[in-house]
């Protein structure tokens, strides 16, 4: 538990819609051809002088490589206004990173409202090196802000290290998924939660019933050893870099993702997820045993 003299937060998840996906992207081990949908979410936080946005979803679904659904209630006001908060009450919107599915709505923000961004990451989604994943538009809206004083607040995390950006609250570089992408630290009652963007997709087959074995019709297992965690199939960085940044994320009580449930930890162990909306909140134990 935190010391009483520690500001605490609350988080509350975000539902923008849907993103369709190969399930196989989820992780590495799992064979192609499954094709699922996952939510795209953002996060309010809560507690603070002001809201706090993390990633804002998509703008629609014509950006998505394989499409997704938005449905009643899933708009960006909309979901906002359900946690009584306007975009112009928001104190600042804080971006894991920049792909389609987390820029689209930043539009919407007022340009008084400042999005915090890591340099590194505007830098490499302008150089077309993803192809699509970045969108034209959402790219032109943040380099508006980048001309509008005040608009977009720079992170420069490989030279600083971590920056605590709020009271309590810090940025960090997460090491996975794309080369600029942040892991955003946020301490709660019942201990820290990491939002870690795209790190993870499927927190419990990551860290607790991890896809094992030798090559199944040709697809490459998941890590041999015991005590590694599962690997997406979505990141750009070097498989070193991605299974350090999974295991920084094993010191912290919760593991929040974009497209999956927070995963609950005890001493770096996986013990369940919160299916809820609000986190800290009731834990659900794992799905798999061991």
């Amino acid at each position: 538990m935190m010391s009483s003299d520690r500001i605490s937060y609350e988080i509350r998840r975000l539902n923008f819609g849907s993103v369709t996906i190969d399930e196989s992207m989820r992780l590495r081990g799992i064979a192609p051809g499954n094709i699922i949908d996952v939510p795209a979410q953002g996060f309010l936080i809560l507690g603070g002088a002001a809201p706090v946005l993390v990633d804002a979803g998509y703008r629609d679904t014509s950006v998505l490589g394989a499409g997704g659904h938005v449905g009643p209630g899933q708009g960006f006001e909309e979901q906002l206004q359900a946690h009584g908060v306007e975009p112009g009450d928001l104190g600042c919107v804080i971006m894991t990173h920049l792909h389609r599915d987390h820029a689209g709505h930043l539009d919407k923000v007022p340009l008084q409202v400042p999005v915090l961004v890591n340099r590194s990451e505007l830098g490499s989604a302008c150089t077309g090196i993803q192809g699509r994943a970045y969108a034209l538009d959402d790219l032109h809206h943040l380099l508006d802000r980048v001309y509008t004083p005040g608009a977009i607040q720079f992170l420069d995390l490989e030279q600083s290290g971590p920056q605590e950006v709020l009271p309590g609250i810090v940025c960090q570089l997460s090491g996975g998924h794309t080369p600029g992408s942040i892991g955003i630290v946020v301490p709660t009652i019942d201990g820290d939660a990491y939002l870690c963007g795209d790190l993870f997709y499927d927190v419990e087959g990551a860290l607790h019933s991890q896809p094992r074995g030798t090559f199944v019709a040709g697809v490459q297992p998941s890590a041999l050893v015991a005590t590694d965690p599962a690997l997406s199939n979505n990141f750009t960085t070097s498989l070193a870099q991605e299974i350090g940044a999974a295991k920084r994320a094993l010191a912290y009580r919760f593991i929040v993702p974009a497209h999956d449930d927070p995963g609950v930890l005890e001493a770096g162990r996986y013990i369940g997820r919160i299916e809820g909306d609000t986190i800290p909140g009731p834990i659900t134990p794992p799905r798999h045993s061991r």
